[in-house]
């Protein structure tokens, strides 16, 4: 009966248009069609959304799915353009598919690249919403990830897409850490002089330590890392006082006391790398950048 009635439709169509013209009835006819698959479409991504939302599902997941009831819209109103075209046009979309396919695979190739990565990204979990990573020279807090692309908030609050596919060619580093693997790692290794800069008794270190125990095994924190570069004209005794200095300062602010320690040296400068724990990534956007800020003033000092 749907399909009587759309050839009536097409058929008068036909008689609106040129003898010329005729062919292209079919395609006409199905215009409306398409404003209605477009509308449901809409309808249903919404739903989708909606009903995730409400159940909690993360981002990674959701994204993932609204991305394959896409896929299955576009192919259903490609059928129905190939269907409803006529014989003629029919021919000239696929031939001209054919022609346009190697350009339009080119471009497409990426894109299946980027969802190949991302399906890498949603099994192995190099990293999850919530997370503070560095990927490249981009860094921030990982507030969305798809099948396509990742998106960071950065520090000056913007947010940054990155395509998946250069996320897993990019130097990597997730901040979060596990508070038991934390201890583990660094085991007896702990260098005391550095949690307790100015020699006083072991009390300062102690508490650092309660405070961290204080957590559930198995809870995580950041611990961020960033490396401050000098001239070696620079008196290297005048800037570990300086970083010694500002260090106990702000050793309240973190759970940890901030270190310092040698990192690189090259022809002309000397890198320090710094770092602090927080519970919060989003303490490293204020409290973090606070820090970097004090301590990069011994260069104007």
């Amino acid at each position: 009966m749907q399909a009587d009635i759309f050839t009536l439709f097409v058929n008068f169509i036909k008689t609106l248009l040129p003898t010329a013209f005729e062919e292209y009835a079919g395609l006409i006819a199905s215009l409306p069609v398409f404003a209605l698959i477009y509308v449901f479409y809409l309808i249903v991504i919404r739903s989708v959304m909606l009903t995730f939302r409400k159940v909690g599902m993360p981002r990674e997941a959701s994204g993932g799915i609204i991305f394959g009831v896409r896929l299955l819209f576009f192919a259903f109103a490609l059928l129905f353009l190939l269907a409803s075209a006529g014989s003629v046009l029919s021919a000239y979309i696929v031939a001209g598919g054919a022609v346009l396919g190697a350009f339009i695979g080119l471009a497409f190739s990426k894109a299946l690249q980027n969802i190949v990565s991302g399906f890498y990204v949603l099994v192995a979990r190099p990293f999850r919403v919530g997370d503070y990573v560095r990927m490249g020279d981009s860094e921030g807090i990982v507030v969305e990830i798809t099948l396509n692309y990742t998106r960071l908030l950065r520090p000056d609050h913007t947010r940054q897409i990155i395509p998946n596919s250069t996320t897993i060619d990019q130097r990597l580093t997730n901040f979060r850490v596990r508070v038991d693997d934390y201890f583990d790692e660094r085991g007896m290794e702990f260098d005391r002089d550095v949690f307790d800069l100015d020699g006083e008794e072991e009390t300062r270190f102690r508490d650092a330590v309660h405070k961290l125990r204080n957590l559930l095994k198995g809870d995580e924190v950041y611990r961020y890392t960033f490396d401050i570069e000098l001239e070696k004209t620079c008196s290297q005794s005048e800037a570990k006082a300086y970083f010694t200095k500002v260090c106990q300062k702000w050793e309240e602010s973190f759970i940890l006391p901030p270190e310092f320690f040698f990192w690189s040296s090259a022809a002309t400068s000397i890198t320090y790398r710094f770092a602090f724990v927080v519970i919060d990534p989003k303490e490293i956007f204020t409290k973090g950048q606070d820090f970097k800020a004090e301590l990069a003033q011994f260069s104007t000092k």
